[in-house]
């Protein structure tokens, strides 16, 4: 007696095998979709955005004037504009906000001038004024290059903002540090602290107010520069590394 399908022998046969296959695929697809978990993960690990909101922004720039209110940060330290980031001059871009909202030093993410530029920006609050007192996180003011560049309508606009945490056990971000002193001289090359760190911009090797002799390549912290501001101390940039 025959079937459609062949004889039942067959028929059963073929069934078997059909159930090993979709059990293989099954598994196949399994492991995929782990894999793809798995770089995602690794991609987030490298900035970790502890909170977001929304704020209304502003720019300044460095001016004696009382408006403006100087060339110096909240704890004395030169103001850092955007311009000179974008340049690669500067480690971070300072902006100000009630003193309340962040503690100093606090790595911000501004999506909208990230998007406006195409690249990551490095953004840190070290900077107050009278206006922001207890405005907590809904005003922010973004440091840039001149009067003209305070005008941009970007930055005179609403703002969505990433809380960055930079730390490995997932505290607060820490306050950019006092530029090192010169190490002592050493026929060894040593590589200078922080190297091999993961990373998506140079500013990300550079947390400090001053360079730390580390510049972002292939998504790590490797010993070198672009620019001065990117060496310690009274180091310059020669060749591609401070010496």
């Amino acid at each position: 007696m025959r079937t459609r399908g062949g004889t039942p022998v067959a028929k059963g046969r073929a069934m078997k095998l059909l159930g090993l296959l979709t059990l293989t695929a099954i598994f196949l697809s399994g492991c995929s979709a782990a894999d793809d978990v798995e770089d995602v993960g690794e991609s987030q690990d490298e900035i970790r955005v502890t909170s977001s909101f929304v704020s209304r922004g502003t720019g300044y720039y460095p001016s004696s004037s009382a408006l403006e209110g100087g060339f110096k940060d909240r704890v004395g330290k030169p103001l850092r504009t955007l311009q000179q980031y974008l340049a690669g001059n500067a480690a971070y871009v300072s902006v100000a906000m009630d003193t309340n909202a962040f503690k100093y030093g606090t790595r911000l993410r501004i999506r909208e001038l990230e998007a406006k530029y195409g690249r990551a920006i490095v953004f840190r609050v070290v900077d107050t004024g009278g206006a922001f007192r207890g405005k907590g996180r809904s005003r922010i003011d973004v440091c840039v290059a001149n009067r003209s560049a305070s005008l941009d309508s970007t930055i005179n606009g609403t703002l969505h903002i990433d809380v960055i945490d930079e730390t490995a056990g997932g505290g607060p971000a820490p306050a950019p540090a006092p530029a090192p002193a010169d190490p002592p001289a050493s026929s060894g090359s040593a590589e200078p602290a922080g190297s091999g760190r993961s990373c998506g911009s140079d500013g990300a090797c550079n947390p400090g107010n001053d360079g730390s002799g580390l510049i972002c390549t292939a998504g790590k912290c490797v010993a070198g520069c672009r620019t001065n501001a990117q060496c310690p101390g009274s180091k310059t940039c020669q060749s591609g590394q401070c010496r």
